[in-house]
């Protein structure tokens, strides 16, 4: 990982509330990446952090405890 972070912007494909977690659909270079995980810590808001099916995000790129890409510092655009 580089020390400066890229942000990319993604559309939510799934969340669950219950469980914690879902998928990000985002493009690198206008080429369409693989879905990318999103957790629920990683969400950057005030009060309950959820996230909705088709809601517009930008968030960066880290590593789960595994070394396995997923969204970090995901944030909310307003629409």
């Amino acid at each position: 990982m580089t020390d400066e972070l890229k942000t990319y912007t993604g559309t939510v494909v799934w969340f669950s509330n219950a469980r914690g977690y879902g998928f990000i659909s985002w493009d690198k270079d206008n080429t369409p990446q693989t879905d990318i995980f999103a957790y629920f810590s990683d969400v950057i808001c005030e009060g309950f952090k959820s996230l909705k099916k088709g809601e517009l995000v930008t968030f960066q790129i880290g590593e789960n405890k595994r070394g396995q890409p997923k969204a970090i510092n995901i944030i909310k655009l307003a629409k």
